[in-house]
């Protein structure tokens, strides 16, 4: 019974692993794509462009605006 407890809790954190991956790639994607299907520049919204893993995306205004919209563009 112990070892069936066991594979169970491996099955459970790798499932975790699996979904905390999946969704933190459609995050680190959805940038570029924004720009692809609005035709804005990154520099719209970034007053640099972020590297991965900054904590700051230093944003302008219209990104402040967009992602206090729940990432959709003011009207």
């Amino acid at each position: 019974m112990k070892e069936v407890t066991a594979v169970l809790k491996l099955l459970g954190v790798t499932l975790f692993t699996l979904v905390v991956a999946f969704a933190l790639s459609f995050q680190i994607s959805a940038t570029p794509k924004y720009a692809k299907d609005t035709g804005k520049k990154c520099l719209d919204c970034h007053k640099k462009i972020p590297k991965a893993g900054d904590k700051d995306p230093q944003l302008t205004e219209l990104g402040e605006k967009f992602k206090a919209n729940d990432h959709k563009l003011p009207k």
